[in-house]
């Protein structure tokens, strides 16, 4: 999350400009593909995979965050009597943040503290056909093949593997910092979408329903497998790492403790960056966030819109600029963004967009009936904004309630309300964390996403393989000397400690 694409989206959600992503898709699809590299046979049962030449990413603001997913018209929810679930107290609504902690979120790292990163990174995009996915709906039929990055090394070279934060994709900002400080340190770099990112949600999830920490982590590997066992010939990997930051932490983690029992791609070691103890409790507290600093119904939300929409125009005017160029709405942060509430404002609007996606995506596959009707799903054409402006004011809580939890009670023989709760904590591979020396993770002492017993946890499970910096927010250091520094450490077996 960049304070730019949240300053873009604000501005886009407020003049009605939903962005689809079959306008993307289609965008894409008419643009040159380039030359297909060398790909290994697939076997019968296998994926197909095609590799092409990607625009260089080593600038930070190359990179493009998710497109926006809109759905259909509005329907009544009938949903078994789930409406009693307890849910664990969130406490704050901010967590662990202070003020600074606000503004680090959103700003990122200062530029004169970034990590010197390579001038150019080659990068390759790859479109694999996943033989597991479900059935695509009509409306995402852009989205068939799934979408990921790889920058190859021109030597034997172990790979490192990113894994996105919540509803993105694997070409954001941050993955783009990641990416180049690593291939800068001589890995080849495979960088994925968030399981909870529509376009993986459609072409490489079994479920279609995201949120589960195991299922989706489960998914995530055998894209890895497939990803893999796709790549040219001529590439050759020594060793497998892989990292993840916010939600992708938690996955990442997962997803290695998944290998040790399978021990399919002998995956080494693990990076958590930022990773939320609790997927639902950390989301809840972005919903409080969101009530707190926005509120809730149509006309709370567009008083926001018309509140930073004004005063972007006012910046504008001032400065006699019309075009919004990425330096200019930059430019333009320190006048629309200034007080507290208006960084928690902008930091719970990019989680909840988030959600809106993953609420559509699953009640249209999970055919639940929230806001899709499932005897009339969207077809390609349709309006899709007026369940976008519905679903804007749905907090996680209702989707657990509503479409998760239905799904999995349905699918999962023995699984209660709670128990679904209780699968979304990094709990679930506790052991791994605390015995296997191969786990690492960095934080920061004012995470907004994380309570102070949270904090705790991961620092008595871990030990001295976590790094909890004393500023940063929630991934504000990512992309820092020091955080990048420790990060190769880490990766390397040179980690020593973080020091006292």
């Amino acid at each position: 999350m960049t304070l730019t694409r949240i300053v873009r989206r604000t501005v886009l959600l407020f003049l009605g400009v939903w962005l689809v992503s079959a306008t993307a898709a289609a965008q894409a699809e008419t643009a040159s593909p380039g030359p297909t590299a060398e790909t290994a046979s697939p076997a019968s049962t296998a994926g197909t995979a095609s590799l092409r030449p990607a625009a260089d990413t080593a600038s930070l603001g190359a990179a493009a965050d998710n497109a926006l997913l809109r759905s259909p018209a509005d329907t009544t929810s009938a949903v078994l009597g789930l409406t009693d679930i307890h849910f664990p107290d969130s406490g704050p609504p901010t967590g662990l943040a202070d003020s600074a902690a606000l503004r680090a979120t959103v700003y990122g790292t200062p530029p004169q503290l970034l990590a010197p990163v390579p001038e150019t990174v080659p990068l390759q995009e790859i479109n694999i056909a996943l033989p597991w996915r479900q059935p695509v709906p009509e409306v995402f039929w852009f989205n068939k093949r799934l979408r990921a990055w790889f920058a190859e090394q021109d030597r034997p070279a172990p790979l490192a593997i990113l894994i996105s934060g919540t509803g993105s994709d694997g070409n954001t900002a941050k993955i783009s910092m990641l990416r180049a400080t690593l291939y800068g340190a001589g890995f080849h770099v495979l960088s994925l979408p968030s399981p909870t990112f529509p376009g993986f949600i459609v072409a490489a999830s079994s479920t279609g329903v995201a949120g589960d920490l195991r299922q989706d982590s489960s998914d995530l590997y055998a894209v890895m497998q497939q990803i893999i066992a796709h790549l040219p010939h001529r590439i050759r990997i020594t060793d497998i790492d892989v990292l993840g930051y916010s939600l992708g932490a938690a996955n990442a983690a997962v997803v290695k403790s998944i290998d040790e029992t399978e021990g399919k791609l002998k995956i080494h070691r693990v990076v958590m960056i930022n990773p939320p103890v609790s997927l639902f409790t950390s989301i809840d507290r972005l919903d409080k966030l969101f009530a707190l600093s926005i509120g809730t119904g149509d006309a709370a939300i567009d008083n926001l819109y018309r509140k930073l929409y004004i005063r972007l125009a006012n910046y504008y005017r001032a400065t006699d600029k019309v075009h919004i160029e990425d330096a200019d709405v930059l430019a333009a942060a320190g006048s629309v963004l200034k007080t507290d509430a208006d960084f928690q404002a902008a930091i719970a609007l990019t989680f909840r967009i988030a959600l809106i996606n993953v609420f559509f995506a699953g009640d249209l596959y999970a055919h639940t009936g929230v806001v899709v009707d499932p005897k009339h799903p969207p077809r390609v054409g349709d309006s899709l904004e007026q369940i976008a402006r519905t679903l804007r004011d749905k907090p996680f809580r209702e989707y657990f309630e509503k479409v998760f939890a239905p799904y999995y009670l349905a699918h999962r023989p023995g699984a209660t309300p709670e128990s679904l709760l209780a699968a979304s904590r990094l709990e679930i591979i506790a052991d791994n964390l605390h015995n296997n020396p191969d786990y690492f993770a960095q934080t920061n002492s004012n995470d907004l996403i994380l309570d102070q017993q949270e904090l705790a946890w991961l620092k008595s499970t871990l030990g001295s393989r976590i790094v909890v910096y004393d500023h940063g927010g929630h991934l504000g250091t990512v992309g820092e000397k020091q955080q990048i520094a420790d990060m190769l450490d880490m990766l390397a077996g040179r980690w020593k400690g973080a020091p006292q």
